[in-house]
Protein backbone atom coordinates (compact mmCIF):
# COMPACT_ATOMS: atom_id res chain seq x y z
CA UNK A 1 0.00 0.00 0.00
CA UNK A 2 1.39 3.34 -1.02
CA UNK A 3 1.74 6.38 1.61
CA UNK A 4 -1.38 8.11 0.01
CA UNK A 5 -3.29 4.98 -0.14
CA UNK A 6 -2.39 4.57 4.25
CA UNK A 7 -3.00 8.46 4.38
CA UNK A 8 -6.54 8.29 2.93
CA UNK A 9 -7.46 4.91 5.01
CA UNK A 10 -6.58 6.88 8.09
CA UNK A 11 -8.44 9.59 7.25
CA UNK A 12 -11.69 7.63 6.33
CA UNK A 13 -11.11 5.30 9.52
CA UNK A 14 -11.56 8.55 11.23
CA UNK A 15 -14.47 10.53 9.35
CA UNK A 16 -15.89 6.61 9.86
CA UNK A 17 -15.90 7.02 13.49
CA UNK A 18 -16.85 11.15 13.20
CA UNK A 19 -19.92 9.80 11.18
CA UNK A 20 -20.95 7.32 14.40
CA UNK A 21 -20.62 10.57 16.61
CA UNK A 22 -21.96 13.29 15.19
CA UNK A 23 -23.18 12.22 11.70
CA UNK A 24 -22.72 12.88 7.82
CA UNK A 25 -23.60 16.80 7.88
CA UNK A 26 -21.42 17.16 10.96
CA UNK A 27 -18.32 15.67 8.88
CA UNK A 28 -16.54 18.89 8.32
CA UNK A 29 -13.18 19.22 6.75
CA UNK A 30 -11.43 21.21 9.83
CA UNK A 31 -12.06 19.17 12.90
CA UNK A 32 -11.59 16.15 10.76
CA UNK A 33 -7.87 17.39 9.41
CA UNK A 34 -7.12 18.57 13.12
CA UNK A 35 -8.14 14.92 14.04
CA UNK A 36 -6.07 12.95 12.19
CA UNK A 37 -2.86 15.88 11.89
CA UNK A 38 -3.04 17.48 8.67
CA UNK A 39 -3.64 20.56 6.98
CA UNK A 40 -7.15 21.03 6.00
CA UNK A 41 -5.49 21.82 2.42
CA UNK A 42 -3.78 18.42 3.07
CA UNK A 43 -7.20 16.64 3.60
CA UNK A 44 -8.72 18.67 0.91
CA UNK A 45 -6.10 17.34 -1.59
CA UNK A 46 -7.49 14.18 -1.08
CA UNK A 47 -11.45 14.48 -1.41
CA UNK A 48 -11.75 17.85 -3.18
CA UNK A 49 -15.29 18.37 -1.35
CA UNK A 50 -17.18 17.63 1.27
CA UNK A 51 -19.67 15.44 -1.00
CA UNK A 52 -16.55 13.70 -2.05
CA UNK A 53 -15.54 13.23 1.96
CA UNK A 54 -19.50 12.37 2.76
CA UNK A 55 -19.44 9.64 -0.64
CA UNK A 56 -15.89 7.89 0.59
CA UNK A 57 -17.15 7.63 4.25
CA UNK A 58 -20.62 5.84 3.06
CA UNK A 59 -18.05 3.69 0.95
CA UNK A 60 -15.94 2.99 3.95
CA UNK A 61 -18.65 2.35 6.58
CA UNK A 62 -20.18 0.42 4.03
CA UNK A 63 -17.11 -2.18 3.55
CA UNK A 64 -16.94 -2.02 7.42
CA UNK A 65 -20.66 -3.36 7.79
CA UNK A 66 -20.05 -6.03 5.10
CA UNK A 67 -17.16 -7.09 6.75
CA UNK A 68 -18.63 -6.63 10.64
CA UNK A 69 -22.37 -7.97 10.13
CA UNK A 70 -23.26 -9.98 6.72
CA UNK A 71 -20.26 -11.26 6.00
CA UNK A 72 -19.88 -13.49 9.41
CA UNK A 73 -23.11 -14.16 9.60
CA UNK A 74 -23.10 -16.66 6.70
CA UNK A 75 -21.45 -18.78 8.80
CA UNK A 76 -24.60 -19.48 10.56
CA UNK A 77 -26.90 -22.59 9.26
CA UNK A 78 -28.84 -21.14 6.95
CA UNK A 79 -32.53 -20.32 7.41
CA UNK A 80 -34.11 -18.47 10.61
CA UNK A 81 -30.42 -19.20 11.93
CA UNK A 82 -28.52 -17.41 9.85
CA UNK A 83 -31.51 -14.58 9.63
CA UNK A 84 -31.03 -14.15 13.50
CA UNK A 85 -27.59 -14.42 13.37
CA UNK A 86 -27.27 -11.34 11.06
CA UNK A 87 -30.38 -9.48 13.43
CA UNK A 88 -27.70 -9.88 16.31
CA UNK A 89 -24.39 -8.79 14.92
CA UNK A 90 -26.65 -5.70 13.21
CA UNK A 91 -27.60 -4.95 16.71
CA UNK A 92 -24.05 -4.69 17.40
CA UNK A 93 -23.17 -2.28 14.98
CA UNK A 94 -21.02 -0.61 14.80
CA UNK A 95 -19.57 -1.38 18.33
CA UNK A 96 -18.62 -4.68 17.63
CA UNK A 97 -16.56 -2.77 14.40
CA UNK A 98 -15.18 -0.69 17.13
CA UNK A 99 -16.40 2.44 15.94
CA UNK A 100 -18.16 4.26 18.66
CA UNK A 101 -21.76 6.01 18.88
CA UNK A 102 -24.35 4.60 17.23
CA UNK A 103 -25.38 3.12 13.16
CA UNK A 104 -23.70 6.28 10.75
CA UNK A 105 -26.65 4.78 8.06
CA UNK A 106 -29.67 5.51 10.16
CA UNK A 107 -27.93 8.96 11.48
CA UNK A 108 -27.40 9.88 7.89
CA UNK A 109 -30.86 8.61 6.82
CA UNK A 110 -32.39 11.25 9.33
CA UNK A 111 -30.29 13.90 8.20
CA UNK A 112 -30.79 13.29 4.11
CA UNK A 113 -34.48 11.84 3.79
CA UNK A 114 -35.48 15.56 2.14
CA UNK A 115 -32.38 15.81 0.21
CA UNK A 116 -31.36 15.45 -3.25
CA UNK A 117 -28.23 13.87 -4.86
CA UNK A 118 -24.80 11.90 -4.80
CA UNK A 119 -25.07 11.62 -0.95
CA UNK A 120 -28.69 10.35 -0.68
CA UNK A 121 -28.70 8.06 -3.64
CA UNK A 122 -25.47 6.02 -2.37
CA UNK A 123 -27.40 5.76 1.12
CA UNK A 124 -30.19 4.76 -0.22
CA UNK A 125 -28.01 2.22 -2.47
CA UNK A 126 -26.78 1.14 0.82
CA UNK A 127 -30.41 0.33 2.32
CA UNK A 128 -31.63 -1.48 -0.72
CA UNK A 129 -28.72 -3.92 -1.16
CA UNK A 130 -28.88 -4.58 2.94
CA UNK A 131 -32.90 -5.03 2.48
CA UNK A 132 -32.22 -7.42 -0.16
CA UNK A 133 -29.80 -9.33 1.81
CA UNK A 134 -32.70 -9.60 4.37
CA UNK A 135 -35.52 -10.52 2.36
CA UNK A 136 -33.31 -13.38 0.68
CA UNK A 137 -32.16 -14.85 4.06
CA UNK A 138 -35.97 -14.04 4.89
CA UNK A 139 -37.49 -16.56 2.19
CA UNK A 140 -34.49 -18.61 2.83
CA UNK A 141 -36.19 -19.52 6.72
CA UNK A 142 -39.70 -19.65 4.47
CA UNK A 143 -38.10 -22.61 2.48
CA UNK A 144 -36.65 -24.51 5.05
CA UNK A 145 -39.97 -24.31 6.91
CA UNK A 146 -38.81 -21.99 9.78
CA UNK A 147 -40.90 -18.95 9.25
CA UNK A 148 -44.75 -19.88 7.84
CA UNK A 149 -44.95 -20.42 3.93
CA UNK A 150 -47.45 -17.40 3.59
CA UNK A 151 -44.99 -15.30 5.23
CA UNK A 152 -44.25 -11.98 3.61
CA UNK A 153 -40.44 -11.38 3.01
CA UNK A 154 -40.99 -7.95 2.19
CA UNK A 155 -42.96 -6.92 5.02
CA UNK A 156 -41.00 -9.24 7.37
CA UNK A 157 -38.08 -7.00 6.58
CA UNK A 158 -39.86 -4.01 7.00
CA UNK A 159 -40.62 -4.87 10.40
CA UNK A 160 -37.28 -6.21 11.59
CA UNK A 161 -36.08 -2.38 10.47
CA UNK A 162 -38.96 -0.95 12.19
CA UNK A 163 -36.95 -3.39 15.50
CA UNK A 164 -33.79 -1.71 14.52
CA UNK A 165 -34.37 1.42 14.13
CA UNK A 166 -36.07 1.37 17.66
CA UNK A 167 -32.71 -0.34 18.86
CA UNK A 168 -30.96 3.00 17.33
CA UNK A 169 -33.35 4.88 19.60
CA UNK A 170 -33.44 3.22 22.56
CA UNK A 171 -29.85 2.46 23.12
CA UNK A 172 -28.34 5.68 21.42
CA UNK A 173 -30.92 8.28 22.41
CA UNK A 174 -32.75 7.18 25.12
CA UNK A 175 -29.86 5.45 27.01
CA UNK A 176 -31.90 2.62 27.97
CA UNK A 177 -30.36 -0.35 29.82
CA UNK A 178 -32.98 -2.89 28.29
CA UNK A 179 -32.78 -2.13 25.17
CA UNK A 180 -31.02 -4.52 23.80
CA UNK A 181 -33.41 -7.26 25.49
CA UNK A 182 -35.90 -5.58 24.19
CA UNK A 183 -34.42 -5.81 20.75
CA UNK A 184 -34.06 -9.08 21.16
CA UNK A 185 -37.57 -9.69 21.98
CA UNK A 186 -39.09 -7.95 19.22
CA UNK A 187 -37.20 -10.05 16.73
CA UNK A 188 -38.73 -13.32 19.07
CA UNK A 189 -42.12 -11.83 18.53
CA UNK A 190 -41.85 -11.41 14.86
CA UNK A 191 -40.88 -14.79 14.37
CA UNK A 192 -43.27 -16.39 16.64
CA UNK A 193 -41.17 -17.10 19.90
CA UNK A 194 -41.84 -15.48 23.61
CA UNK A 195 -39.15 -13.97 25.39
CA UNK A 196 -39.47 -12.59 28.73
CA UNK A 197 -37.35 -9.28 29.25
Amino acid sequence: MTKGARTRTSILQAAVEMACLNGLVGLNLQPLADRVGMTKSGLYAHFGSKEALQLATLESASERFLETVVAPSKSAPPGLPRLEALYERWLGWPGNAQLPGQCPFFAAADEFDDAQGPVRDRLERTFREFQQVGEQLIASAIRHGHLPSGTDAVQWFHELMALRQAHHWAAGFMRDPNALERSRAGFDRLVGRTRSI
